[in-house]
């Protein structure tokens, strides 16, 4: 009975001076202890020393490893130099809710109601067509505002966003809405054409943003734009897109539920690794400085078109935007416009039943409560911009027409009344055949890419017959082998999978030109998917339309196709 008792003694002994082993070990190598004796000492400020050395070494490596800044000094320049106070932002270059503080240095927008969900954007009055120059931008305050509850809809994120770059002059108001534009936000990345990717580091509130644009073509980071947060490099160069090589790039701001500081210099707020000049302080010959749009008669116009339903109304109205892009539109089809670019989603099921009033559905009740169009009337008579406004009903009656024209009447507007109505003159009916082919161009081309995707699926159907028929053939060889009778390589027919490529071919090559029918030739107005107004609507106030007139208000009052006694 001693023998185990011994074993188990021995056993206990052994794991017990295992686990101290380690133990002595680990306080060995604690550098936080002090040293036993002047030796161990002497040890440990060698250790030190060592580690420092490496340390050292290794930081070293790793500058060496960074990316040298290519940017260089900037030369003296003695040529005239712009006017600092030449960058400004013009109220025709601004979206309807910025609001412009300390002569362009603040930038704020409006963010009552569903004014919070949409994007401000400004385009700044002196461009860069040469050179290299930088702007400066900082976000003082970032708002945090409270929201109902959504019906469903969704919200875009996050909920403040800046986008900061440059755009050719007349292009959209919203950064990366188009091909004419190039920047980057403030979540890191960069964006272009609706298109964005990362390539930098987020900035947020407190921070000195600098965009730097290089168009000198001397410079090995030629035709680039860059972004520095607090004077430091956050992204490498990026390049400028070709299409816009040799245009004025203007710098542009979009934003929401933030306020920024604007800064063009001529002195930086935070300067960069190497010197540069700031916008506001280039050579004349360097940029491109833009005028405010001229006024006719020194005032700004409001234009009421006036035209039955159905009759071309909405595409005369696209056709004089294009040709008047000073002019701002005010209906309710231009803030559903404006939310879909600030990136708001409107489910299938709240589409528009009628073009003159498609109604603002997003399923978010301070989009969907018309704050929106509330705040707009109230703020648009107090800026001084040219407007139109495409209300077809109610600039079919004469009381409509006459309340729209009060909330004007306080300011030194122009009014003037657009009768569209009889045959159209000859352009329009160019434009009206323009569009009809591009309607059945865009249907054609849906048209091949679904046979297109219809084909693939042939395709990927014969392929799969191809390989199931392969492996029958290849299974009832390995029985016969496994019989011992003979067997002859067996393959695929193929004439008949020649013969379905061949259909397959034919179908793809089937395409006939899209062009227009006679019929579509003699087209006065283009039939649009909806109605432009309700026949109920239509039916309850058809007996009240009638023509404008002077004593409505109206200063004018012209007939865009045919005279009035026409």
């Amino acid at each position: 009975w001693l023998k185990p008792f011994w074993l188990k003694l021995s056993v206990c002994f052994f794991q017990q001076a295992a686990m101290a082993e380690p133990k002595e070990e680990s306080v060995d190598k604690m550098a936080t202890d002090p040293p036993a004796d002047a030796a161990g000492e002497e040890a440990a400020k060698d250790g030190a020393k060592r580690a420092d050395g490496e340390d050292s070494a290794e930081g070293e490596a790793k500058k060496s490893e960074e990316p040298k800044e290519m940017e260089q000094d900037a030369p003296v320049d003695a040529r005239e130099k712009v006017d600092a106070s030449a960058a400004v932002f013009h109220t025709a270059d601004t979206t309807l809710n910025v609001m412009a503080v300390s002569k362009g240095k603040l930038l704020t927008g409006l963010t009552d109601g569903g004014f919070q969900y949409l994007l401000a954007g400004a385009r700044a009055s002196v461009g860069v067509k040469a050179g290299r120059y930088m702007f400066e931008v900082k976000i003082v305050e970032s708002l945090n505002l409270v929201e109902p509850q959504s019906n469903g809809g969704r919200v875009p994120q996050p909920r403040q966003l800046v986008r900061v770059g440059v755009s050719t002059t007349g292009s959209s108001l919203f950064l990366s809405d188009g091909p004419d534009s190039v920047g980057f936000d403030s979540e890191g990345y960069l964006v272009q054409d609706k298109q964005k990717k990362r390539v930098s580091q987020k900035f947020t509130r407190g921070q000195i943003i600098a965009v730097l644009v290089n168009l000198d073509a001397a410079s090995p980071n030629a035709n680039t734009i860059s972004l520095f947060r607090d004077g430091v490099r956050v992204s490498a160069p990026q390049p400028i897109p070709e299409h816009l090589h040799g245009k004025p790039l203007f710098p542009h701001i979009t934003y929401k539920n933030v306020t920024l500081q604007l800064n063009f210099g001529p002195v930086a707020l935070k300067r960069l690794p190497f010197e540069t000049r700031m916008l506001g302080g280039a050579a004349k010959q360097d940029v491109e400085v833009t005028a405010a749009p001229e006024l006719k008669n020194g005032k700004p116009e409001i234009v009421f078109p006036v035209a039955l339903p159905d009759k071309g109304f909405f595409d005369w109205v696209d056709a004089f935007l294009e040709k008047n892009p000073s002019y701002v539109e005010l209906s309710e089809r231009k803030i559903n416009e404006w939310a879909s670019k600030s990136g708001l989603w409107r489910p299938k099921s709240t589409g528009p039943t009628c073009n003159d009033t498609p109604g603002v559905k997003f399923g978010i009740p301070l989009m969907d409560d018309s704050s929106v169009r509330r705040v707009l009337d109230a703020i648009a008579p107090t800026q001084a911009r040219n407007y139109i406004v495409p209300e077809l009903k109610a600039n079919l009656m004469s009381t409509e027409r006459s309340e729209a024209l009060k909330k004007f009447s306080a300011l030194d507007f122009k009014t003037t009344a657009k009768v569209i109505m009889g045959e159209p003159d000859e352009e329009f009916k160019q434009i009206v055949q323009a569009l009809v082919l591009a309607d059945k161009q865009t249907a054609a081309e849906a048209k091949k890419k679904a046979a297109a995707q219809e084909q693939e699926r042939k395709r990927l159907l014969l392929d799969k017959k191809k390989k199931a028929e392969e492996a029958r053939k290849l299974k009832e060889m390995a029985q016969k082998k496994k019989l011992g009778q003979d067997v002859e390589d067996e393959l695929v027919e193929k004439d008949e999978d020649a013969k379905e490529d061949e259909e397959m071919k034919a179908d793809a090559e089937q395409e006939a030109p899209v062009e227009l029918t006679d019929d579509e030739k003699k087209l006065w107005y283009r039939k649009l998917d909806v109605p432009d107004v309700l026949e109920k609507t239509l039916s309850k106030t058809y007996a009240s339309f009638s023509l404008p007139s002077k004593e409505e208000g109206f200063e004018e009052i012209s007939y865009a196709w045919q005279p009035e006694a026409a």
